[in-house]
């Protein structure tokens, strides 16, 4: 006889589809299920399941019938276990769900001490990210070219001579410096490794993050603020213990800076274990190797966080030695294998063309819904009362958009007026517009 959904697991179940909505994706699973269950009360649940993409308490209120003040208290408890994010806009609250990635994954982790069900969760999400269903969910958030991160270049790697120009946004210490808020928080990839048992033992307390978002870590009592100066040496500790730098993907209002190693973190396994080449957006430089110099000694190979590094036999230079050898379609461009490279056969040259890089989270968020053609989800969660700023991004996106890639992603939403605005702009051909 086949298993009867309760009401319950109708429930969980919902929250699952409006997650999926999201532009990283949920795609669902025993684990997962186990996953919201551990997380999420059935009340909860149902809640967050009717959340939009970001909306004023009283909206969320007025949305499910419920009364502000009892509301705001429901939000403040979730938002302390880092299911929910607030912000104070304009003096008054507004709450977002959080994703699976980034969102409440990382939250969870950066929280847990010695909970009960810490391990339990460590255990459920080893499963859920790195199982045996073809990894599921790193292809569900990383399967377009638009990424949620981006490799940040060690500066000491960058070649002091004329004409090198390196932009602020590509600095992790511009970032740092030029932020107003900075806060510091345990990596949630080495905590759940460690968890689950299998830790590396680099530096845990290294996850930075700014402005709004540092300021909503530290009221949800996941970070603690930290000055300028605090900031920087957390930065220089994660480079000393040979960690890659890993930001937001946004050229303007950066919100978090990772530290992070190849074994642990999930951005990196979904490069070295999901074979996902591009789920970090590389910086604008890469590695070369200088084979008059490299000696075959294998540092920059064990520490390049993307395996973009393969030790070749060089046997016909009058002595037998392994080179080093790059793969510039996996190389990062973090330069951390230049700053291990005792030899000086390591260095980093500019990309021949510069990588696209979001000027905003919104214009990010846009294209990746693009991509992965959850454009309807998101302009739908976002009506209103972000319909205008959020249709003119949309506009410029697909202005860009390959005119096939413009046309899948408009399709479901059956919008005469999308199409007739690609026909205006040459994407597609007239014919295909309305009359």
């Amino acid at each position: 006889m086949a298993h009867q959904k309760t009401q319950t697991d109708l429930v969980y179940a919902r929250l699952q589809q409006r997650l999926d909505r999201m532009v990283t994706g949920a795609p669902d699973s025993p684990a997962l299920q186990a996953i919201l269950r551990l997380l999420f009360s059935p009340a909860e649940a149902e809640l967050a399941a009717r959340m939009p993409l970001f909306c004023s308490l009283r909206t969320l209120a007025g949305r499910t019938g419920r009364d502000v003040a009892e509301l705001d208290d429901v939000v403040t408890a979730m938002a302390r276990r880092g299911l929910v994010v607030d912000l104070e806009h304009h003096g008054e609250r507004w709450v977002m769900l959080a994703p699976v990635i980034i969102g409440f994954y990382e939250y969870t982790f950066m929280r847990v001490g010695d909970d009960a069900t810490a391990e339990e969760l460590a255990h459920l999400f080893d499963h859920y990210l790195y199982g045996d269903d073809e990894r599921r969910l790193a292809h569900a958030v990383f399967r377009g070219s638009v990424q949620i991160g981006r490799s940040m270049v060690r500066e000491e790697a960058i070649p002091d001579e004329p004409g090198v120009e390196v932009l602020d946004w590509e600095r992790a210490t511009s970032v740092i410096r030029s932020a107003r808020a900075v806060a510091v928080a345990d990596c949630p990839c080495r905590k759940h490794a460690t968890l689950a048992g299998h830790g590396c033992g680099a530096p845990l307390r290294t996850c930075l993050s700014f402005d709004a978002a540092a300021d909503a870590l530290v009221r949800m009592g996941l970070a603690e603020p930290v000055t300028t100066e605090q900031g920087l040496a957390v930065l220089a500790e994660a480079k000393a213990a040979g960690l890659a730098q890993t930001a937001d993907n946004v050229q303007h209002g950066v919100s978090y800076l990772c530290n992070c190693c190849g074994c642990c973190c999930g951005m990196m396994q979904a490069i070295r274990g999901a074979g996902i080449t591009d789920a970090v957006v590389s910086s604008n430089w890469v590695a070369e190797t200088d084979f008059a110099n490299c000696r075959g000694c294998k540092k920059c190979y064990r520490r390049c966080p993307a395996d973009a590094i393969t030790m070749v036999d060089s046997q016909g230079r009058g002595r037998r030695v392994n080179w080093a050898v790059v793969d510039p379609a996996k190389c990062l461009g973090c330069g951390v294998c230049a700053d291990v490279c005792r030899w000086e056969g390591r260095y980093l040259v500019p990309r021949p063309r510069r990588v696209f890089t979001p000027r905003t989270t919104l214009d990010r968020m846009v294209a990746m819904a693009v991509e992965r053609g959850k454009l309807g989800d998101l302009l739908l969660d976002t009506l209103p009362p972000g319909a205008p700023h959020l249709i003119a991004r949309v506009l410029q996106i697909l202005e860009r958009t390959p005119p096939a890639a413009a046309l899948r992603a408009i399709e479901p939403l059956r919008s005469v007026f999308l199409r007739g605005l690609l026909a205006a702009l040459g994407r597609i051909p007239a014919g295909d517009a309305p009359g």
